[in-house]
């Protein structure tokens, strides 16, 4: 069991964890917008890796908050804890509520990028083929790329 000074400097901690979290989002949002708006291929690998570092983020602070949970249930119901664990928990919810909105509308802006553009290379396309190029796996291609490349309009993968 921990002391309460203890307790304390690790729900700062994890408190702290979560501020950088929220960092994370906020750089993900940059790069998906940059990923969107260019074809950079420098931005969609350091989107890889902040997704993947912002992944194991979350582990350690679920970890830490877990942590805290059974130490504050070894203590037989101390209030104090019980509250700054409730308080964490929010915290870290509503940075993964804001996590995954974020992954939802880049997924969206994407999927309306690619059907815009795949409308430019195929302007007699039907709303299904629209619809089935923009839930396509373009990879690092796209679709002006694969255009050129593959003359059907849609990528190997998808047909």
């Amino acid at each position: 069991m921990l002391s309460n000074q203890d307790f304390l400097s690790r729900v700062e901690a994890a408190s702290r964890e979560i501020d950088a979290l929220s960092g994370n989002i906020s750089q993900i949002a940059n790069l998906h917008q940059r990923a969107i708006s260019s074809p950079d291929s420098s931005a969609s690998s350091a989107l890889e890796n902040l997704v993947s570092q912002t992944q194991i983020l979350n582990t350690r602070i679920r970890d830490q908050i877990k942590y805290l949970e059974t130490d504050a249930a070894r203590s037989g119901g101390a209030v104090t804890k019980d509250a700054q664990i409730r308080s964490l928990k929010t915290q870290f919810k509503n940075r993964l509520e804001q996590y995954q909105a974020e992954e939802r509308t880049y997924r969206k802006r994407y999927q309306e990028q690619i059907a815009r553009q795949y409308r430019i290379v195929n302007p007699d396309a039907s709303d299904e083929e629209v619809q089935e190029a923009a839930t396509a796996n373009w990879g690092d291609e796209g679709v002006f790329q694969t255009a050129v490349s593959f003359p059907s309009g849609l990528p190997p993968s998808s047909r």
